[in-house]
């Protein structure tokens, strides 16, 4: 019975709506894409290569919190004869408040999750899913940039990589950048001759609707707030962690007093999400720092 209840708790505090976004016209595997090699074919080695699939989320009507869950691509062929462990391609997430990549990226971006995974060759012309780091969010009003990259390997090593493009459409261009090629930032694939290289990508993530009404966990006091807040907290639940993300997707140590209150006086005014995480349930609350 109890465990019936923390769940409804859960979801009067946050509901989650599934949705996955892409800016392929189709995720069908196809082989035009375009990676920066080492070497003559057909005995190259991989250089370094990064993807970039930039997403402004109102378009795709989001306009809660977007949790990112997976992100999907294809590998279309895999070499590894000094990689038994597989070839690692690293996945990044950031949000940013901009709408006019890749003008401003870096500096306007807030990386919010890393992950390595290794390819190998039963992946090879399939749709890899990669799981993002749980609490991945990009905050409401916020932008979402995912970035797909390899290292280079060393010269003769044979090791190389081509993940999936196809040229049947897309929404918004493919990126690439390619330190080997001398393509030190992000560039339309386009740009430089290939018009038709789409890079398959699609990323699976929840939306986060906050309904802070009905929750019987905790209330926050008083909201809005020059800066000093007040957890009160159900007799029966004790906190087990709490965090501040804010606009920028940056998430916020914060600490409690022994009364549960916390003081962000010093920080910028706007919004903010409190993260808490209670032994009956995590809660998102929206606060307005005034």
């Amino acid at each position: 019975m109890k465990k019936t209840t923390l769940i409804l708790l859960f979801l009067v505090g946050l509901y989650a709506n599934a949705q996955t976004i892409s800016h392929s016209t189709s995720m069908t595997l196809g082989t035009t894409n375009v990676a920066c090699s080492q070497g003559t074919a057909p005995n190259t080695t991989a250089s370094d290569n990064t993807y970039y699939r930039f997403f402004d989320l109102a378009s795709f009507a989001i306009t809660d919190p977007y949790n990112v869950t997976s992100v999907q691509f294809g590998l279309q062929t895999l070499n590894i004869p000094t990689l038994p462990g597989g070839f690692p391609v690293t996945v990044k997430i950031y949000s940013t408040l901009l709408n006019t990549f890749p003008v401003g990226y870096p500096a306007g971006y807030t990386e919010l999750a890393s992950v390595t995974t290794n390819m190998l060759p039963p992946s090879v012309g399939t749709i890899v899913t990669i799981p993002i780091t749980a609490g991945t969010i990009i905050p409401a009003g916020s932008n979402l940039l995912v970035t797909v990259g390899y290292d280079a390997q060393i010269a003769g090593t044979f090791n190389r990589i081509f993940l999936s493009g196809n040229n049947l459409g897309q929404t918004a261009p493919s990126y690439i950048s390619s330190a080997g090629c001398t393509i030190l930032t992000p560039t339309d694939l386009a740009a430089i001759s290939f018009p038709n290289a789409h890079f398959v990508l699609s990323v699976t993530g929840t939306t986060l609707g906050l309904n802070e009404n009905v929750s019987d966990i905790a209330t926050v006091f008083p909201n809005p707030s020059k800066g000093i807040y007040t957890i009160n907290l159900k007799e029966t639940a004790t906190i087990e962690k709490v965090s501040l993300t804010d606009i920028s997707g940056k998430q916020i140590a914060i600490s409690l007093d022994a009364n549960n209150s916390f003081d962000i006086s010093s920080y910028n005014t706007g919004i903010y999400i409190l993260n808490l995480q209670t032994s009956e349930g995590v809660l998102n609350k929206r606060l307005i720092k005034e």
